[in-house]
């Protein structure tokens, strides 16, 4: 590789990842949902779309990670044997973040499972899926309990020990992770929006409670203020 070639991969990593944040955020925005509507229905969009989102983020996260591949780049860090444990842990704990942080949105919702199973049961109506990626509604109510007693938005938290801490740091992931920090952080800001018009005052009152926005603080008095119970709900208006 000649000089400046890994500078090339970074900068070419980057822009791939970041065109990928683009075509990622428009596809799950309103609009994109609300032509999906026109194209094939409330009914069909309703079941459908979140399938194909996981579908399509799947599909063009593998071209990103082909390309990424073929980019030249440099090791910034390669830990080994006993030295890449402390990296592998924390990654662990990422993944129990995810699963926890998912199992209180509901697997069946966050995976489209639910609307999909109704489209083939043939049920007239079926409910879209939840507003982002906040915590779950529960009859006319919120839940904030789990991860979500610890950052208003978990599962956009999730990914970020599993990236950083992967024993072996190369020039071209550096850059993937650098977009993705960038463009989790702006994606949970945009969540906070959408969440707020869904769920009005009740979202309100969560925003203004001790739990931080993204990071979280480790501050037990913190977290028992905001879900003292397993059963602790926070009220919000009916769904429309």
């Amino acid at each position: 590789m000649g000089p400046g070639g890994w500078f090339k991969g970074f900068l070419k990593t980057a822009a791939a990842s970041a065109l990928y944040a683009v075509v990622h955020s428009l596809l799950a925005s309103g609009r994109a949902k609300h032509a999906a509507t026109r194209a094939i229905g409330e009914r069909n969009r309703n079941a459908l779309y979140r399938p194909f989102y996981l579908l399509q983020s799947a599909g063009t996260m593998l071209v990103l990670v082909a390309y990424i591949r073929r980019q030249p780049g440099k090791l910034i860090v390669n830990a080994r044997g006993l030295a890449s444990v402390p990296f592998r842990l924390v990654q662990m704990a990422g993944v129990w973040w995810a699963i926890v942080a998912a199992r209180e949105v509901r697997f069946s919702e966050i995976l489209g499972i639910r609307p999909f199973v109704s489209l083939l049961r043939g049920d007239e109506q079926i409910a879209p899926e939840p507003e982002a990626q906040g915590p779950a509604p529960q009859g006319n109510e919120l839940r904030i309990c789990g991860p979500f007693r610890l950052s208003r938005h978990p599962l956009n938290l999730a990914p970020l020990p599993i990236l950083w801490f992967n024993p072996r740091l190369s020039t071209n992931l550096l850059a993937y992770n650098l977009v993705s920090l960038v463009y989790l952080v702006l994606g949970s800001l945009n969540e906070e929006c959408r969440l707020e018009t869904r769920y009005g005052q009740a979202y309100r009152d969560y925003q203004r409670s001790t739990v931080p926005f993204f990071f979280p603080t480790w501050t037990l008095s913190r977290v028992e203020q905001t879900c003292p119970s397993n059963n602790s709900k926070m009220s919000r208006p009916d769904l429309p």
